[in-house]
């Protein structure tokens, strides 16, 4: 994926700095981010295996994956991983903060 614009982060319409479009199919896992994200934040750094291992819930654990790519993409979360290669690693990105303190 090309790299985000994060002026467009906190918008209705994320985009990439190419102007792709935040795809529509990932609006159905926004409704997730007050479960997940504190999640992230506790852990973070934290693996996809990580956070898999700390969701009790099983509709939410098969979510992640989807979960990931949408707050990724509105920038509640970032990859923190210095290269392609081994694990990815999440942690807050520069929304996640703002969006924790809304939803305390």
């Amino acid at each position: 994926m090309s790299p985000l614009d994060p002026s467009t982060f906190g918008t209705q319409s994320p985009r990439t700095l190419d102007g792709r479009s935040y795809p529509e199919h990932l609006r159905a896992y926004e409704g997730l981010d007050d479960a997940l994200l504190p999640v992230v934040a506790q852990l973070e750094p934290a693996t996809f295996d990580d956070l898999s291992i700390a969701i009790d819930e099983p509709r939410l654990r098969a979510s992640l994956p989807r979960w990931l790519a949408s707050a990724e993409w509105r920038g509640l979360i970032q990859r923190l991983d210095a290269s392609m290669r081994g694990p990815r690693t999440y942690g807050l990105g520069p929304e996640g903060p703002a969006q924790l303190h809304r939803a305390a």
